[in-house]
């Protein structure tokens, strides 16, 4: 079942590939940068950034799951 998630998500990285490692970055910076200014910051930044590294993670090892 994950296996088949995580070619899904393979799937949508490699048609979106260049999109992946900047929205990963910005969201990163963004979400660092309101922590140090503030406390009470919010978390969605940080769930951006989780995500897209999932994505282009998902989208790295996609094929070496075929080997299994």
């Amino acid at each position: 079942m994950l296996t088949g998630l995580m070619e899904g998500i393979a799937i949508l990285y490699y048609w979106t590939w260049f999109i992946w490692p900047f929205v990963f970055i910005f969201s990163l910076v963004n979400a660092i940068s309101s922590l140090v200014k503030d406390d009470a910051a919010s978390m969605k930044p940080v769930l951006v950034a989780s995500v897209s590294l999932l994505i282009i993670l998902a989208g790295v090892t996609a094929p070496a799951l075929h080997n299994f």
